[in-house]
């Protein structure tokens, strides 16, 4: 049993099923969303759409993939969240 990162979903497709709508990127890449963290309702949240990494400009939250974003909304593990975003290979 080995986690596969290749097999991660793009990062729109991790932000579709959180529900959260991303706003045009910026030069850089990024996009914003609402934080799902702590629940506003502006858009804090800047994450990379190709490397995924994040920042919550309010409530300060940050993490270096949309995997950890992810794990963190759903309060769940590692495991749980490869799982759920068919990046876990094996039982």
């Amino acid at each position: 049993m080995t986690f596969n990162r290749d097999a991660l979903p793009p990062v729109a497709d991790v932000l579709a099923r959180l529900n959260l709508a991303a706003s045009r990127l910026n030069g850089s890449g990024y996009a914003q969303v609402r934080c799902p963290i702590h629940s506003e309702d502006n858009p804090s949240l800047s994450i990379h759409m190709q490397r995924g990494n994040w920042r919550c400009f309010a409530c300060g939250e940050a993490g270096g993939d949309v995997l950890e974003l992810y794990r963190r909304t759903r309060d769940i593990s590692f495991i749980q969240a490869a799982r759920e975003l068919g990046a876990w290979e094996g039982r």
